[in-house]
C-alpha cells in the first residue's frame, strides 16, 4: 500500500508542475505601443497604402506582430498618412483607433482618415503612404472636442477642410443639436463667423484626380419684423447690388415677427457673394448674405 500511495503522490506532483507551466504560458505579458513607436522598435511590421478614397475609410493597414506576446496598438487622433507622391493629398485621422494583435498575428483592415489638401489630387489606389503626426494646434482642438461626442461622420471632411484649407463652415450640414454645436466649435477654432445658412457641396473628382466642388443649395432660417398682414417679397441680389432674381410672388405676414425656413437651389450659379433682400415693395425688412 505504501508504494502505491508514493506513486500517486508523484503523479499528482507531476500534474501540478505541468499545470503551473501551462498557467505561466497563458499569462505572457501584453505589450502596449503607439503605432509609430511599434514600427520604430520593430515590434510590428506595417504596410500602409491608399485605397483611392479621400475621406472615410480611406487607408489600408496591413500589420504583423513580430513578437511572441500579445500587442495592443493605439493609432492616435492626429496620425497623418502621406502619399509618396507629393502631388496627392495628405490624410488625417480624427479619432483614436485600437488594434490587438495575437503573438505573430496579422491584422488587415482600414482606418478612417480625411483629406487635408483640397488643392492636391486624390490619392490613387495602392499608393504607399508614410506615417507622421499632426503638429497643428487647431486640429488638436478638434480631436479633443470630438472625444465622446456623437457627431454625424459625413460632416468630418468639411470640418477638416475648414481648418486645413479655409473653407467655409457653412459647408458643414448641421441638422441636429450635436451637429450644430460641432459647427459652432469649428467656427471658433477657425476664427470664422458661424453663418446663418448651410451650403452643402457636391464633390466631384475628375479623371486626373483633381477636385471640383459646387454648392448645391442654400438653406437656413430667416426672421424679420413687420406689421401683421404686410405683403412681403424677397429678391436675390449680387454683391454689387444688381438684381439677380426678382420674385413677383408675395406672402402675407401672419404675425409681427416672422420666422421661416428658407431653401434655394443654386446649382450652376456663378461662384460669389449674393444676398436675399426681404421687403414690402418699398421698405427693406431684412437682408441676408450668402456665398455660392
Amino acid at each position: 500500500m505504501k508504494k502505491i500511495l508514493s506513486k500517486s503522490i508523484f503523479v499528482i506532483n507531476a500534474l501540478s508542475i505541468t499545470f503551473l507551466i501551462a498557467s505561466f504560458t497563458l499569462t505572457a505579458p501584453t505589450q502596449k505601443f503607439s503605432l509609430l513607436d511599434a514600427i520604430k522598435n520593430k515590434t510590428i511590421v506595417a504596410s500602409v497604402t491608399s485605397n483611392g478614397k479621400h475621406s472615410g475609410f480611406s487607408v489600408n493597414l496591413n500589420i504583423t506582430n513580430s513578437t511572441k506576446s500579445t500587442v495592443q496598438l493605439v493609432i492616435p487622433a492626429g496620425t497623418k498618412y502621406n502619399p509618396q507622391d507629393n502631388g496627392e493629398q495628405t490624410l488625417i485621422q480624427l479619432k483614436d483607433e485600437f488594434i490587438t494583435l495575437k503573438p505573430n498575428g496579422t491584422y488587415r483592415g482600414q482606418v478612417a482618415a480625411f483629406c487635408t489638401e483640397a488643392s492636391d489630387r486624390c490619392p490613387t489606389e495602392s499608393t504607399k503612404m508614410n506615417i507622421t503626426q499632426n503638429t497643428d494646434p487647431k486640429f488638436d482642438r478638434l480631436f479633443t472636442y470630438l472625444k465622446g461626442k456623437n457627431i454625424t461622420k459625413s460632416s468630418y471632411q468639411d470640418a477638416v477642410w475648414a481648418i486645413s484649407d479655409g473653407y467655409s463652415v457653412s459647408n458643414i450640414v448641421a441638422e441636429n443639436a450635436a451637429d450644430k454645436a460641432f459647427r459652432k466649435e469649428v467656427a471658433t477654432i477657425t476664427g470664422q463667423k458661424n453663418t446663418w445658412f448651410t451650403s452643402p457641396q457636391s464633390v466631384r473628382i475628375d479623371d486626373d484626380g483633381n477636385f471640383n466642388m459646387e454648392t448645391l443649395k442654400i438653406s437656413g432660417h430667416l426672421s424679420f419684423d413687420c406689421p401683421k398682414g404686410t405683403k412681403v417679397l424677397q429678391d436675390i441680389h449680387k454683391e454689387n447690388g444688381d438684381v439677380f432674381y426678382a420674385s413677383d410672388r408675395a406672402m402675407t405676414a401672419q404675425a409681427s415677427h416672422v420666422n421661416y425656413a428658407f431653401h434655394l437651389a443654386v446649382m450652376g450659379w456663378e461662384k460669389g457673394t449674393y444676398y436675399i433682400r426681404i421687403h414690402d415693395g418699398t421698405n427693406e425688412l431684412g437682408k441676408y448674405e450668402f456665398t455660392v
